[in-house]
């Protein structure tokens, strides 16, 4: 153990290490002092992770005995995935490199192997260290005659136990090819190349972005010369005793061999006397989930989560860009807050009542949050920082009426980013068309499965389609609502055990997949060409009902980039609390078929009870308006008394 350069002293929030010949023995061993040391780190609230040359599959048997819940990044940053190996980013090398690159590392007497995000490929399996790999990765290679026709290529090796000739392939790599990859040694016997953004330099800053945490505050440690590349930019690097001599003297500090606990002796004689827990919101579950790319919405709107300043620290604390409002939630806010009252009491003053006073309670919360929004909505060009108000239901029957209610809410409004409500169902899907067409930009609600989203979106195409062709911009934007929990409040008591609360997810994943389908279809990548932006899918109803189910189910599992999930308070809670996101929703939908074929074998007939939610939840708007009406009558009432 040698001290070689003493850095200034700084205060670490972030651990990123390297795993062969670093984390793990000779033997590709975790020994308990290791975890014991990675424990320790994260009871300081030190953020840990790992990143390697491995493909992701070869870092699997890693993530539950170190309990990862943050970003990997394997082939050096080629590839970064979650814990469950759901990708995040994939980085390619260029397909117009591969033939040349290929040859020159055979012509310096190198075997090869080419990578993929979920395999590998060899032209031997009697090839050197195929055998040893194989076994490090737990994954068998392909064999192929040649390397003609595969395609995304994220990592090359060349493999050689003559260390000079891969020094010397290294070199002429980096010369033939310079700025279209990154090559770099990961072992004497090992030679990666990358894409030229994927590398161990790139990792670091990709993590000290991602979770806000400058780049001085993460503590680093490896034995190679590829790691040198995060040495130079961490405030703390620490080289293992295994190292070479080059790498070492480019370290902060040199910690014990691989073989004599290295990782756990230098988390506890460097790292662990500097620990500080890693702060602000992007460290926090809400701002992963944002940083993921899905929008997190409040679904709650009261007169005292603004008053409070409750609304705006939610924004600054828990990553929050947007809220959603319905019936229900204004009449338990007026029922249950007298925060209202003097505005009530004005309005009765003005001879306003019932319907026509309660919206303009309504756009006043609104257009405050709507205010909140707006650098965020600034910001993202749009894309984001959305409030919502919906239309009476009582009009749910009436396409004309509500058209005209929407445009006439919007105009009061008079701020950008307030979304109107209509709901998706046979009726509301004129009026979506309609509205769009006429430029209001609209929250498709009360959708509940795939069909539902399928014909939302066609009625927002058509509006768009529309101003097309009338020569109006097309960029109006719409969101089109899922409900998910209450599929599973449905079903409750009627499946097996083993598929309680998985209905809604179900649900959600086939929705998902046609989601994805559609936004990549030549119809809609005309109508981008024309300046129109894509209507994004919002997951809502995502509290859980299940008293036995984990209270951020819905959120944990539907975490998906592009997509919005508006959440109600304690949910958001929850998740700021206790909700890792280590998984993404799969663009091919998982297992979400098998899941709806064995809940058809249960008697469950999805298509029959999409249509009787669609239906209920309409009607339940319609007694929530009723129930809102009352309460205001009745406050209305009592203050003229009071008054």
């Amino acid at each position: 153990m040698e001290n070689m350069r003493m850095p200034q002293p700084v205060s670490i929030a972030a651990v990123l290490t390297d795993v062969d010949g670093t984390l793990v023995t000779k033997d590709k061993v975790l020994t308990e002092r290791a975890l014991q040391a990675v424990n320790r780190l994260r009871e300081r609230g030190v953020v840990f992770t790992i990143t390697s040359g491995r493909p992701p599959f070869g870092m699997r048997k890693l993530v539950e005995p170190l309990g990862l819940t943050m970003p990997m990044a394997a082939f050096n940053g080629g590839v970064i995935v979650l814990p469950d190996l759901s990708i995040l980013d994939e980085r390619q090398l260029p397909d117009y490199v591969l033939p040349a690159l290929i040859d020159v590392i055979e012509a310096h007497g190198l075997d090869v192997w080419l990578f993929g995000s979920s395999d590998w490929y060899v032209r031997s399996l009697e090839a050197p260290r195929v055998s040893r790999e194989t076994s490090n990765i737990q994954q068998p290679p392909k064999v192929v005659p040649n390397f003609e026709g595969i395609n995304g290529v994220v990592k090359i090796v060349g493999v050689s136990d003559d260390h000079f000739r891969v020094a010397q392939c290294e070199l002429a790599v980096q010369k033939n090819f310079g700025s279209h990859v990154s090559a770099a040694r990961s072992q004497p016997h090992y030679l990666d190349v990358t894409h030229p953004t994927a590398n161990k330099g790139m990792v670091i800053e990709r993590l000290s972005r991602h979770l806000k945490i400058p780049m001085h505050r993460i503590a680093v440690l490896g034995d190679q010369l590829n790691d040198v590349l995060m040495f130079k930019k961490s405030g703390l690097s620490i080289a293992m005793g295994n190292a070479s001599d080059e790498v070492k003297a480019q370290a902060h500090f040199v910690t014990t061999s691989f073989n004599e606990e290295g990782f756990a002796h230098a988390v506890e004689q460097f790292i662990l006397p500097h620990a500080e827990a890693a702060g602000g919101p992007a460290v926090k579950p809400t701002g992963q989930l944002h940083r993921l790319g899905q929008s997190l919405w409040l679904d709650n709107i009261t007169r005292d989560l603004l008053d409070g300043g409750t609304l705006q620290r939610y924004v600054d604390e828990l990553s929050v860009t947007g809220l959603t409002s319905n019936p229900t939630i204004f009449h338990h806010a007026i029922r249950s807050s007298g925060a209202y009252d003097a505005a009530i009491q004005e309005k009765l003053m003005q001879g306003k009542s019932g319907e026509a006073l309660f919206f303009d309670l309504a756009l006043e919360d609104l257009t405050r949050a709507a205010d909140i929004f707006q650098p965020i909505y600034d910001r993202t060009n749009g894309v984001d920082g959305w409030v919502s108000l919906e239309v009476s239901p009582l009009l749910a029957y009436d396409a004309a009426s509500t058209l005209a209610a929407a445009k006439e809410l919007h105009t009061r409004a008079g701020r950008p980013n307030l979304f109107i409500k209509i709901p998706g169902t046979r009726e509301g899907l004129p009026a979506i068309e309609e509205a769009i067409f006429a430029g209001v930009p609209i929250n498709v609600t009360l959708l509940f499965s795939r069909e539902h989203y399928l014909a939302a979106a066609e009625a927002f195409l058509r509006g768009i389609e529309r101003r097309i062709e009338a020569g109006l911009r097309p960029d109006v934007a719409s969101v089109a609502s899922v409900f998910v929990s209450r599929w599973d409040s449905a079903v409750a008591g009627k499946v097996p055990p083993d598929l309680r609360s998985r209905l809604g997810i179900a649900m959600a994943q086939r929705t998902y997949k046609a989601y994805r389908c559609l936004l990549s279809s030549p119809r809609w990548q005309r109508i981008y060409n024309s300046g129109a932006r894509p209507q994004r899918l919002l997951w809502a109803s995502t509290g859980t009902k299940d008293p036995a189910a984990s209270d951020v189910l819905y959120v944990k599992s539907l975490a998906a980039p592009f997509t919005v999930n508006t959440m109600p308070e304690g949910t958001l809670k929850a998740l700021a609390d206790h909700g890792d996101i280590t998984s993404l929703l799969q663009a091919d939908g998982g297992d979400c078929e098998e899941v709806l074929a064995r809940i058809a074998k249960a008697g469950i007939d999805v298509y029959a009870l999409a249509a009787q939610l669609q239906d209920e939840g309409a009607k339940s708007f319609v007694n929530s308006w009723n129930e809102l009406m009352a309460v205001i009558d009745s406050k209305s009432v009592t203050l003229k008394r009071a008054g």
